[in-house]
Formats: structure tokens, sequence, C-alpha cells
């Protein structure tokens, strides 16, 4: 392996550290990337924010991770992409890019000859999935969206890197670890490439919150601890809840949603989770909870497409 690390046209050194705005082969615009080159050798690390354009608390904190992380103390190489998806930051767009009205985190591994967002995918899975140890891709309530922070890892049929994924997202110390798999998303591609991936979301509603910024800076700090990318014992979290099932559930109907429960909120199979409506107040929809468990996330807006997701909660 090369001493110099070079990606999309990215070099730097060993105790080096790289940024700039990077072109992909197929990809309209440019992406922002940072590389440290660790002065010892060790597992490569990929961190993504933005694959969603406007989760700003998990952007940010992506941002904050490029500029604390520092060559002299990362064993090994880690590359951070700061905003993935820069179509739907830039437009503001919700869930999807707005050049081919795609949910990018649907996508992957993507298609080298597909639309804009399954080209993106397919270079981001050949360039930095396929060569890391270690994926963390931070993530938030979208503008339309509330959530209690959780983290998700892959269910794969190899147990050990289950196991590996498991103790890697418990160091993040995110009370709610859930084990599920969301088939397109780049963790999920990740950990089916036999990488050691984790999702975690934090912060809501399209809004900068610096307290869950720093809940996902200081998690990933912590998680790259526990497995010697950095030097320092990891802290212990005490208090964690490990779910098993995380079920979504969807509007039948393009109208009005009016939900009856909260984030947070713990519920009962059967108990009424709110309504869907038509634009002249009819009811469309009765919408009822499928399992026992915790409320984590929920749309907030009143506007609703057939098929958008209402909550979803883990058991």
């Amino acid at each position: 392996m090369s001493l110099v690390w070079e990606l999309a046209g990215l070099k730097a050194a060993p105790g080096e550290k790289a940024r700039g705005m990077v072109k992909l082969p197929g990809v309209e615009r440019e992406i922002p990337l940072v590389l440290i080159n660790g002065a010892a050798t060790g597992p490569q690390t990929v961190i993504f924010g933005g694959v969603h354009g406007c989760e700003y608390s998990s952007i940010d904190a992506a941002i904050q991770l490029s500029q604390k992380l520092q060559p002299a103390e990362v064993r090994g190489r880690v590359a951070v992409i700061p905003v993935v998806n820069i179509e739907a930051y830039a437009a503001r767009s919700i869930y999807i890019n707005p050049v081919d009205g795609k949910n990018l985190n649907r996508f992957f591994p993507g298609q080298e000859a597909g639309t804009a967002t399954e080209r993106l995918a397919y270079q981001l899975t050949g360039l930095v999935l396929r060569n890391c140890d270690y994926f963390i891709d931070l993530h938030g309530g979208d503008m339309n969206e509330a959530l209690v922070p959780f983290i998700l890892y892959a269910a794969t049929a190899d147990a050990e890197l289950n196991e590996k994924a498991r103790l890697f997202a418990s160091a993040f110390g995110i009370r709610y670890i859930v084990s599920s798999d969301t088939t397109g998303s780049a963790y999920e591609t990740a950990a089916n490439l036999g990488k050691v991936a984790v999702l975690a979301e934090a912060g809501q509603q399209g809004i900068y919150d610096p307290a869950m910024a720093a809940l996902l800076v200081n998690g990933s700090l912590n998680a790259l601890r526990s497995v010697g990318v950095l030097a320092g014992a990891a802290v212990e979290h005490a208090g964690l809840v490990e779910l098993q099932d995380f079920i979504w559930t969807r509007s039948e109907h393009f109208g009005t949603w009016y939900p009856l429960v909260r984030v947070g909120d713990e519920v009962q199979p059967g108990q009424k989770a709110g309504e869907v409506r038509d634009l002249l107040g009819n009811l469309l929809q009765e919408v009822f909870v499928e399992i026992q468990g915790t409320v984590l996330f929920s749309v907030t807006s009143l506007a609703i497409n057939a098929g958008d997701p209402l909550f979803a909660v883990g058991r």
C-alpha cells in the first residue's frame, strides 16, 4: 500500500491532513473531502455527513470531526465527507436529491450509468465503502421529522461482524441501539461488504442544535477510541437500550397527518397513533401502533404523501 493516501485526486502523506472540494467520476458537483493520514498505521475509517441535505446537526458534527481529528493522534486513516449529497443540501430538499427525485440512502451500492443519485452512490461505494474498515454515517431528523437520538447497525449473516458493530454502536453512548436493515442504505451496504458500520441519528426538524451535534461528535470520538483509531480508554456507557425491531408505519394517502403519539412515547399494539385526512378534513386513514415499544421517529409536518413514513417504533 502506498504511504501517500490519494482519494479523488486529494493526497495526504503519513502525518498529514488534506482538505478540498473533489470531483467524483460521473457526478456533476464537487463534494467536500478531508483526509487524515495518521502518523501510525492502523485501520481505515470513513465518516459521512449530509447523505440527507437538511440534517444540519449531523452535518455540523461531521465538519467538527474533520477539524478535530489530527494526524498525530490518529492510528490509520480517516476520510470525512461532511456533505455527501450536495444537490439536496443546496436546494434544502427533504429526503431527496432534487435532480432525480431519489433518496440517496435507498440507492446504495448504486449504478455507474444510472441517474444522478445512483451514480453518486456507485462512486461512494467503490471509492470509500469498499476500502474502509469502519464506517460512521451521521444523520438526524430532516425538516419534517422529530426523533429521539438512536443508532442503527445492520443484522447481517455474519454473527461476529454483527457483534463488532453492536459494540462499536454502544461506544457512542446513544441510549437506543437498534439492529435493523434499511435496504439501499450506505450503512447496510458497508456491512454487507464486511465493514463495521453504523448509522447514528441525533437532532431534528432541520434545526441546527449544538447539543445534538456534540452528542454525535463525542460519540464518534469515543467509538474511534474503542477500536484503537484514537489513543486512550473509551468510556463505557450504562443504561443503553437494545432494540431488535424497528417498524415503520406509512401513509396510504396524500393529505394531512394528525399524530397522537410523540417521540419517546411508550406505545402498545392497537393504540391509535393518528389520522390521515384529506384537504377538506375528511378521514382517510386511522393509523394504529403495530408493536409494543418506543416511538423513535415521527413526521411533524401536516403535509403527507402516499407512501411517506408517519412514525417508527423500536421494540
